[in-house]
């Protein structure tokens, strides 16, 4: 089994490290929580919807790693290690594990072949599914996070962190589902994506 990446997996990770960092400097801050509204996630939905696991976690390990040593790549142009640790800092933190679980339920080996046997519809349906409990495990690990740096009750953390992003959340789901999966669909149409070879049983 091949544990090292080459010169285009590397170089396609960079493009989705980039994209990530792009999308999360489109950020609107709210008054009234410390979290803007970032679209950030839907960079680490695309990232988990066109590379295939290892790569769409690997893709957001850099883009954590390259934002705590310094670079201005999380929203408002920060980074250093400050961000990460701070109370938003959760949010970020799951970036990989979010990436990870939609690339497991679209683009694992496994899942794969069974798509070959599934309808258009099932496969809309799956990325809307694993984009669901990926956004789960957003809230979760983002708010125990913010509960714990700042001394809020997690109910309360939901409340302010969570809970007025939720329609707008609704949305980017829902855009990712219309948009990327039609996308997806395409680039695999022509073999673009670097996705493992499944072998027909047929």
């Amino acid at each position: 089994m091949k544990k090292t990446l080459n010169a285009k997996e590397l170089t396609i990770i960079g493009i989705f490290v980039a994209v990530t960092a792009v999308l999360a400097q489109i950020a609107i801050p709210l008054p009234f929580t410390p979290m803007p509204i970032s679209f950030g996630l839907v960079a680490v939905y695309i990232t988990g919807m066109l590379l295939k696991p290892k790569h769409a976690v690997f893709a957001q390990i850099c883009y954590l790693l390259l934002g705590a040593v310094g670079m201005p790549i999380f929203h408002n142009f920060h980074g250093g290690l400050g961000a990460l640790l701070g109370p938003t800092g959760g949010y970020l933190m799951v970036y990989p594990i979010m990436a990870g679980i939609v690339s497991m339920a679209l683009n694992s080996r496994v899942s794969r072949q069974l798509e070959r046997k599934q309808s258009k519809k099932w496969i809309f349906f799956k990325a809307g599914i694993s984009m669901c409990i990926a956004h789960i495990v957003l809230y979760l690990g983002g708010t125990a996070w913010f509960s714990v740096t700042t001394g809020m009750s997690f109910q309360a953390a939901l409340v302010l962190a969570v809970y007025p992003f939720i329609p707008l959340d609704i949305i980017k789901i829902a855009f990712c589902i219309v948009a990327v999966v039609p996308f997806r669909s395409r680039m695999l149409s022509i073999n673009v994506l670097l996705l493992d070879e499944v072998v027909s049983h047929d």
